[in-house]
């Protein structure tokens, strides 16, 4: 289960440092062995956080500040439906684009004594690992759903695994949504928006294998959600190519738009060699969100 971190660590490097902290919550606080500075000692302190050396020194009493570390609960929030049989820009299967996000978040998780869950499924329903620590459980997590993805046959449907969470996890958490790109919506933004009041959201969004790429040499190809044939870029010619890219730019937009509407932080993911940055720009602009 470990090698499942590893292939996470050699296309995302092992730095983690820096990510995942701050956020509007803060769920468990621990007191580390780091000393931060010393100041007076007021009613109500510890007698043991007394520095008597420094008191004697000083002729005041002074007591021991240390460095507050901050966990979070993260859930993982993951579609494993038949979307993401699909391609990516790059020509991974998304699964295992999606695979590596959970092992990043692995990671990130392990440096700072995260407690990690997963939420999985598809249009037919949900089913979940429940939280805990430690590289053994974390590798599981992604072992867990590389095995579910590869065995579903259903159609995605992310939508019913945020009703599973919204009815399930009342607590605070840090929610990661790992999924292709959602359509917009009003039913869609009411889940997001109800799910943003209460948990810190953020999406990570694994892009599809655009439809028609070029008016050149491209294959025609299909749709794994219908089986549809989508015809190449040869065949539709370059004003149809030309006006897929704009739609989609207006596409891209608007979703966009409609994430950070809900309150959403989200990051398109074209492919491993791209986990690293989109991981970053995820889990850093957390990182400063207050």
């Amino acid at each position: 289960m470990e090698r499942n971190l590893e292939r996470a660590r050699i296309h995302f490097g092992g730095d983690t440092r820096g990510l995942l902290e701050g956020g509007r919550y803060a769920l468990l606080h621990t007191r580390s062995l780091e000393l931060d500075d010393l100041r007076p000692y007021v009613p109500g302190d510890d007698v043991r956080d007394i520095d008597w050396r420094a008191t004697a020194r000083e002729g005041d009493v002074l007591v021991k500040r240390f460095v507050t570390e901050k966990h979070h609960k993260i859930l993982l929030v993951a579609d494993a439906g038949r979307n993401m049989a699909a391609l990516t820009p790059t020509g991974e299967r998304k699964s295992d684009v999606a695979a590596l996000v959970i092992g990043v978040v692995g990671l990130v998780a392990m440096d700072r004594s995260d407690e990690v869950a997963l939420v999985y499924g598809d249009r037919t329903g949900s089913g979940r690992t429940p939280a805990r620590r430690g590289e053994t459980h974390l590798g599981g997590l992604v072992d867990r759903y590389r095995g579910v993805a590869a065995a579903s046959r259903e159609p995605s449907d992310i939508a019913v695994q945020l009703d599973y969470v919204a009815a399930g996890f009342k607590r605070r958490m840090v929610l990661v949504v790992i999924s292709d790109e959602p359509e917009p919506g009003s039913e869609l933004g009411a889940r997001l928006r109800g799910l943003a009041g209460r948990h810190d959201v953020l999406w990570a969004m694994v892009e599809d294998q655009p439809a028609i790429g070029s008016a050149d040499d491209e294959l025609d190809g299909f749709d794994v959600g219908t089986g549809r044939l989508v015809l190449g870029g040869p065949f539709v010619g370059p004003r149809v190519v030309a006006a897929y890219r704009r739609a989609e730019a207006e596409r891209r937009a608007r979703l966009d738009a409609f994430l950070t509407e809900c309150g959403v932080r989200g990051v398109r993911i074209a492919g491993a060699a791209d986990l690293r940055r989109g991981m970053v720009s995820l889990l850093g602009d957390f990182a400063h969100a207050r």
